[in-house]
């Protein structure tokens, strides 16, 4: 899936920004230290600018996830600049763990708080309903069958609720 332009726009500036000496000095958006007159001595080793520009990313992220439905954290890590593999090529599950959406709920940004859940999904073929289609256990599970969706209080008995249902009760 595509990014947003929003996300996009976000990934390109994060990417192009110089972090090395970033918790040194204010510099404005679009820093370039080549560009710089009056940049000082002190700069970040590689990892740090890692460590810094991965951080940013889940900052970012955290409310690019929560707003838009379609949100792929990997395609807006690896656009940022992030590596998002590990080193035998899979995709790197610390991507996702920086985070604030267990089971593909994201927390409000700002809080440690949940929205409530209004509607869920579900398939024919399901045992659970699940907040988001981004559940895990979903994801898992989906095998492209026609999705259902009701209000969160007219799910027919037959369903069960999935735990990111209660994500925010664990």
């Amino acid at each position: 899936m595509a990014l947003s332009r929003f996300a996009r726009d976000f990934a390109a500036e994060i990417a192009q920004h110089d972090w090395s000496d970033a918790p040194y000095r204010r510099d404005r958006a679009g820093h370039d230290r080549s560009r710089d007159s009056k940049s000082g001595a002190q700069v970040l080793s590689d990892s740090e600018i890692e460590s810094l520009l991965t951080n940013v990313m889940w900052v970012t992220a955290q409310v690019l996830g929560y707003h838009d439905p379609n949100f792929d954290v990997f395609e807006f890590a690896e656009a940022c600049g992030v590596n998002i593999r590990t080193s035998r090529g899979a995709k790197s599950g610390v991507i996702d763990a920086g985070l604030r959406a267990p089971y593909g709920r994201y927390m409000r940004p700002g809080t440690w708080e949940f929205d409530p859940v209004t509607e869920v999904v579900t398939t024919e073929t399901s045992d659970f309903y699940h907040a988001t289609e981004k559940c895990w256990d979903f994801q898992r599970g989906y095998r492209g069958a026609r999705l259902i969706k009701f209000n969160v209080e007219e799910v027919p008995a037959r369903w069960k609720p999935c735990k990111c249902m209660t994500v925010d009760q664990l």
